[in-house]
């Protein structure tokens, strides 16, 4: 199951969507919070797939709990749950999953949970025996070695003859596939695991 957290400073928003998505049955909502300080504190300490944040709140909108959740780890997937359609291309810029219009309904949100079902592939909704090997894809794989020898992103890119953004890519997903959130976790996870 999918670890989420619901931060919204309404609470008939934050119940709606905490409904919906505990019917899915494929979500287990860590935590619901009015509060986007909160929000971070928690996530500092605890291990999320899936953040659902409004855009605006008081103090500090969900645009800026955004980055900083994913300066913190950078496989959480974010969903924008707004009134607002006017943030759509800037929570895309920022890497967003999806972009739901309030009021959230379920048809909608079922939407949004097969995209995160691609995005993580179903290993988050069923436990799979799987080879080491096969955890992470080739590029994947040379990604990290090249990290393992103490490259840079930029250099990576170049090496690979990649862009930059695509390295990005493929580190968010080693990080989210090998459930870790620095380099260094994954470089330690890699080795128990007999991938480097």
């Amino acid at each position: 199951m999918l670890r989420t957290i619901i931060v919204d400073d309404e609470q008939l928003s934050v119940n709606r969507l905490k409904r919906i998505l505990a019917e899915s049955g494929d979500v287990d909502i860590c935590q619901t919070f009015l509060n986007p300080f909160e929000a971070y504190d928690y996530v500092k300490a605890n291990r999320i797939h899936v953040a659902f944040l409004d855009i605006s709140m008081p103090e500090i909108d969900g645009m800026r709990l955004s980055s900083m959740l994913l300066e913190h780890d950078a496989s959480i997937e974010v969903v924008f749950v707004t009134a607002y359609d006017d943030y759509a291309v800037e929570a895309f810029d920022l890497s967003a999953l999806d972009y739901i219009m309030k009021p959230v309904t379920a048809q909608r949100v079922s939407r949004t949970l097969d995209k995160i079902r691609k995005s993580y592939r179903g290993a988050a909704f069923e436990p799979v025996a799987i080879m080491p090997s096969d955890i992470l894809t080739e590029q994947e794989t040379k990604v990290l070695r090249l990290i393992a020898n103490g490259l840079l992103n930029k250099e990576i890119a170049h090496l690979l003859n990649i862009g930059a953004e695509t390295v990005k890519s493929h580190i968010k997903n080693v990080y989210r596939k090998l459930e870790v959130n620095s380099r260094v976790q994954a470089l330690i996870r890699a080795k128990e695991m007999n991938i480097l």
